[in-house]
């Protein structure tokens, strides 16, 4: 089982529109509990090298050897089985955070 905050390589394609596609990282951001009952189906987001300074993209930093931003407002479900995927690290906790803290506002009506 992938836990939150495990970054991945997966194959996003085919996308739609401004989705990102291709080989890729995300950054699991569903909770281990979803995860462990889920058929390796994970909530995540896609993270690039291409860095617009957008305030929903997170960069990630020197603990990661993963490079590039965290593209936060393009959370979506990925079928890990369908897709298959490689672990590449876990991101920090504290970019973790910040991101399921963004997902949060997200989709809270406060």
């Amino acid at each position: 089982m992938v836990k939150q905050g495990s970054i991945l390589k997966v194959n996003l394609s085919p996308t739609k529109g401004h989705e990102q596609k291709g080989y890729r990282p995300i950054l699991v951001v569903s909770g281990n509990q979803f995860n462990s009952i889920s058929n390796d189906m994970v909530l995540a987001c896609p993270i690039t090298n291409s860095n617009h300074k957008f305030p929903l993209h997170i960069p990630l930093d020197s603990r990661s050897k993963t490079t590039g931003v965290i593209i936060v407002d393009q959370i979506k479900a990925v079928d890990l089985t369908a897709r298959g995927y490689k672990f590449i690290e876990n991101a920090p906790k504290d970019i973790v955070n910040d991101v399921v803290g963004i997902i949060n506002q997200i989709i809270t009506d406060n």
